[in-house]
């Protein structure tokens, strides 16, 4: 570690360093450091990785990095940058994917990919060492503090970027002069620069490797791999079943919650030999070996919260895999093939297992599945998650009340109707036609085989509606979508929405392939299209599924307020609601029956509704919380009043915005609440041009404890005793000009000295929260207020 404080100086000399006469000014004066000799050696896990973590990770961190430049490990940093994204809106071709730790064994591979270094040294003529340039860069023309920058800063996530290699550095400085890292954002310390610019000049050394597994985590590898490489068909068959749907987890042990996660991988080599992970493009692409092993491999990458899918493991967990898939009543024939054709449809490639097993699995850690779906690599921009609404609940059918658990016969008759658009591999306009008709199809079986299951047309009761088994909490969930984003949490959280899902298991089997196990975020526009088409379908039938709980005088009135606008949509006529013909046996009381229903189904049974949201559907306030501190005693109480209403107002928030409220003593001591912007829609039947299709006048805020998405769009920062005045001051927004006073003594601007610290305090606050759910947030959609 460094252990002398070493000044920062500028070199004047910057000119001859960069290969220029005199006569031309330097388009950047580089930061200079002495080097290693001066002092002890920078170590990159002491020294330099909580830099990286707490500073540049924050937007270098996954897919969607600024040229692939991930800072979440030492061999992303060594890997460097590329010109290539990932995420390509009009790519007419597949690209060759690029996943660290995967699609490549060692730099030189990067190299021959097209990766370029960005930690290489200086040479006399100042090329090379591009990490050090862009700090350099950003240190000599730093933002003014608390200011907002000019309006044509490029901020937008589609931004057209500019990845320059070390020997273009300098004409980037000179057309980017605001370019530096942090990018746009409050700069670095003296201190963080010294010891980034140390590391670099030492040659930017790798870190240690890590010490080999022992003890619990040892242990519990040895149980889980033995576990899935049994040698039977039937232990062959649940394993890829389990492995199809674990390949995104972060697998932890319920002896070591806070890690270290795992993955889980195919290899072509056992266990108790070194891991030769097979590389393919879907989960369940051919191998090209005889025999794959599942192996669990350390993550050695920082955690992020945006890709931080935690799944627990433990000796009960194994115990009820082996119930549900060993110890049932089925007796395979043959291996599943690996052809697209068939393995992109779970009900044709694992049809022998049993439907209940399949569907108990989904639902035992439905929020994990909807997590896959929301931090996957698929919702990634505003077409992806253009498919959901900006806030709405869910719940399941009950498998004892699912056609598809109940008859083996109707998965077969229905199988075929269920592919995905994986299957066309890349096509859009016959395979968007094909699943029209498909779609019309099955629907048209699910309902012949609902009216022999409901003979009388009574209907379903509430008792249809899986109540967790008497205490699993994924069994409601609350989704938001924060614009082009989205995040999931347990449990009914908000006001009552405008719309809601019940989900069975064929839709809930056909959302988690269609957007997880068989998207490929390096395809092309046409497979990017078709995936968010065919979830239009999923969509509409889990809401549909939703209304055949609510009186028929009501379902088709309460659809179309949900579709205003697109009810000539050929999606929305092929799902029209065909059981009307069924009645339900649940009496209401009211005309709300959307928020009937829902309170009906959160209040049935506390264990696994979990608390009451006293902060969005508080009816006579005070609605102070049992757990509430003193500090979120009085926050709550100013903030109750914004929850769930109406507003010009609300239309001026971000999408998400953190509240960091300070109570004047102890930082632990300090309350974190999410801002969450619902915005209204007409409609969400389209792909493109939604904001003809926003709603402002009947936006609506969330407010919750805690983090309600990873990609935050501003802070807020309250002493405690003014928590009144801003929940006034906010609520009395009435446009821009006020929003800016708002802003102006609250906010915590991009450039504003308190940013890190507000960034540090909501990470250190989020691991004392949930550690093993904890992970870096995203702060490159931070806007500019």
């Amino acid at each position: 570690m460094i252990r002398t404080a070493t000044s920062l100086k500028l070199l004047i000399a910057a000119p001859l360093l960069l290969g220029m006469t005199c006569a031309q000014p330097p388009p950047v004066e580089l930061a200079s450091l002495p080097g290693p000799t001066q002092g002890e050696p920078v170590s990159y896990l002491e020294d330099v990785k909580p830099v990286l973590e707490s500073r540049c990770v924050v937007c270098h961190g996954c897919y969607d990095a600024p040229c692939q430049l991930l800072m979440s490990s030492y061999d992303g940093l060594d890997r460097g940058a590329t010109k290539l994204p990932v995420y390509h809106s009009t790519r007419l071709i597949d690209v060759a994917p690029t996943r660290l730790h995967v699609d490549a064994s060692d730099t030189q591979e990067w190299r021959e990919r097209g990766f370029y270094s960005v930690l290489e040294e200086a040479d006399a003529y100042g090329y090379g060492s591009l990490l050090l340039n862009m700090i350099a860069l950003g240190r000599s023309r730093p933002t003014t503090p608390d200011a907002r920058l000019p309006d044509d800063f490029p901020l937008e996530l589609d931004r057209e970027l500019s990845c320059p290699t070390a020997s273009e550095f300098e004409g980037y400085a000179r057309e980017h002069p605001l370019g530096g890292m942090p990018y746009g954002m409050a700069p670095l310390s003296d201190r963080e620069i010294e010891v980034l610019v140390a590391w670099i000049r030492q040659g930017a050394p790798a870190p240690p490797p890590e010490p080999p597994l022992a003890g619990i985590a040892l242990e519990q590898i040895r149980l889980w791999e033995a576990f899935l490489n049994g040698s039977t068909l039937k232990e062959r068959i649940a394993a890829r079943y389990l492995y199809e749907h674990w390949f995104l987890a972060h697998l932890a042990f319920d002896a070591l919650p806070d890690g270290p996660f795992f993955r889980l991988a195919r290899s072509s080599t056992p266990p108790g030999e070194p891991v030769q992970e097979i590389a393919t493009r879907r989960p369940y692409d051919d191998p090209g070996v005889e025999r794959v092993w599942y192996r669990l491999i350390p993550l050695d990458s920082t955690v992020l919260h945006k890709s931080h899918m935690s799944y627990a493991l433990s000796d009960a967990k194994r115990a009820r895999l082996a119930e549900l898939f060993l110890e049932t009543d089925w007796n395979p024939t043959e291996l599943p093939v690996y052809h697209v054709s068939e393995a992109s449809n779970p009900f044709a490639t694992f049809r022998e297992i049993p439907a209940r097993s399949r569907y108990q699995f989904l639902l035992d850690d439905a929020q994990y599945f909807f997590r896959t779906f929301i931090r996957g690599p698929v919702c990634h921009g505003r077409v992806a998650v253009s498919v959901i609404e900006d806030h709405f609940f869910i719940a399941f059918l009950d498998p004892d009340s699912d056609m598809s658990i109940i008859d083996a016969a109707f998965l077969e008759e229905a199988e075929d109707l269920l592919g995905l658009p994986a299957e066309g591999e890349g096509e859009i306009g016959g395979i968007w036609l094909k699943y029209n008709l498909d779609q019309r199809r099955y629907l048209d079986v699910r309902e012949r085989y609902y009216d022999k299951l409901d003979p009388n047309l009574l209907g379903p009761t509430l008792d249809a509606v899986w109540d967790g088994d008497g205490g699993n909490s994924n069994a409601l969930l609350t989704v938001f979508r924060h614009f082009d984003n989205a995040e999931v949490v347990r449990g009914f959280v908000g006001a009552y929405p405008k719309t809601a899902w019940i989900v069975d298991f064929p839709l809930f089997e056909r959302i988690y392939y269609d957007l997880v196990a068989n998207f490929d975020v390096f395809g092309n526009v046409a497979h990017q299209i078709s995936t968010r088409l065919y979830m239009d379908h999923l969509r509409m039938q889990s809401e549909n599924l939703f209304l055949a709980f609510v009186p028929v005088y009501r379902r088709e009135a309460v659809r179309e307020s949900w579709y205003a606008g697109a009810e000539g949509d050929r999606s929305y006529r092929v799902n029209a609601i065909r059981s009307n013909h069924h009645a339900t046996q649940i009496k209401f009381k009211t005309r709300d029956v959307t928020r009937e229903l829902l309170q009906m189904i959160a209040e049935r049974n506390p264990a696994v509704t979990g608390p009451a949201d006293r902060l969005n559907r508080c009816e006579r306030p005070p609605c102070d919380a049992p757990d509430a501190t003193a500090v979120e005693r009085r926050a709550e109480r100013a903030l109750q009043p914004l929850a769930g209403v109406t507003g010009r107002w609300v239309a001026e928030l971000p999408e998400l915005s953190f509240l960091i409220v300070r109570s004047g003593r102890a930082p632990e001591a300090d309350a974190s609440y999410s801002l969450a912007h619902n915005r209204a829609h007409t409609n969400v039947a389209a792909m493109f041009d939604e904001d003809e299709r926003l709603v402002p006048e009947d936006d609506t805020l969330t407010i919750a404890r805690g983090y309600l998405g990873s990609y935050p769009n501003f802070v807020f920062e309250v002493p405690i005793d003014e928590i009144e005045a801003f929940a006034s001051a906010l609520r009395a927004v009435g446009g821009a000009t006020d929003f800016e006073a708002l802003v102006s003594r609250w906010g915590v601007r991009r450039t504003s000295p308190r940013f890190w610290g507000a960034v540090d305090w909501i990470h250190e606050d989020d691991r004392r929260r949930n550690p093993s759910e904890a992970g870096i947030f995203d702060f490159g959609r931070y806007l500019n207020l």
